[in-house]
């Protein structure tokens, strides 16, 4: 009978220790779950927030380049039109013929070159558009400024369901990309490749301009000492994917990404 309350007290202990390890563990598994939900809405918000600033460059991109198409192109195709038809003489009726003609020709080109503005400033041209179908509209409208020559390769079969977002992403990447040879690389000609693999998408633009030597230039900092490269490492690993630079002095620039895909 002595040991009675000796039992009793042992196991009242062992209880009351079980009952705190329990709870201890509870408590730090509702913190831990708390910190991760919390970092998790941190990490939708960055995503959203860096969406809305991809979608605001590249409108920002979108009415630069147009308002260059609208004065180097368009402008010049209607000044021509304006010449024609104020040279037309009256009396002189095969030259006018001509004029005529070739007014209508430079007229149908600018008809044509305002629907594929028209495309540019609707904003769900993006979203409606496959991958390709936008790198391709964008070398496009560089090589239509005839300083470079431009060539896109698709490998594989497109990848049609393909997060809207991480799409916008990667076009947006590719733009600044594309850009920064435009400003910087003084190239000629500029390649892009587009692989689809079962497990991953491959994106490579590769251009034959002046290069650039990594050991001057931080890879934090960006290689033309600009935030545009540093957005492009950012952006990258928000979506999961892995992005690089490789540049020689006088090699041009190639700039690669893989994005792995869900299984």
């Amino acid at each position: 009978m002595s040991d009675i309350p000796i039992i009793i007290t042992t196991g009242t202990f062992i209880f009351l220790l079980t009952a705190g390890f329990i709870t201890f563990f509870f408590y730090s598994y509702q913190q831990r779950l708390t910190a991760h939900l919390k970092e998790k809405e941190e990490l939708k918000i960055i995503f959203q927030n860096e969406k809305l600033k991809a979608q605001l460059e590249m409108q920002e991109q979108t009415f630069h380049s147009i308002s260059q198409e609208i004065h180097d192109n368009i402008g010049q195709i209607l000044s021509l039109i304006r010449l024609n038809i104020s040279t037309i003489k009256p009396d002189d009726y095969a030259s006018t013929e001509q004029k005529i003609s070739i007014s209508k020709e430079l007229l149908d080109q600018a008809i044509e070159d305002l629907r594929d503005l028209s495309k540019r400033l609707n904003t769900e041209f993006v979203n409606q558009q496959s991958l390709s179908a936008l790198l391709q509209f964008q070398l496009s409208l560089i090589q239509k400024a005839g300083y470079h020559h431009t060539t896109l390769e698709v490998h594989g079969e497109e990848e049609a369901n393909l997060d809207p977002e991480k799409k916008l992403i990667i076009f947006r990447i590719a733009q600044e990309a594309l850009n920064n040879v435009i400003k910087h690389a003084a190239a000629q000609n500029i390649a892009v490749a587009l692989v689809y693999l079962s497990d991953k998408i491959i994106l490579s633009i590769k251009d034959d301009g002046r290069g650039l030597n990594p050991s001057k230039h931080s890879l934090i900092t960006g290689w033309a000492n600009g935030v545009g490269t540093y957005n492009m490492y950012y952006r990258a690993h928000l979506i999961g994917a892995e992005f690089s630079l490789q540049s020689h002095p006088g090699e041009g620039t190639l700039a690669h990404l893989i994005l792995p895909l869900a299984s």
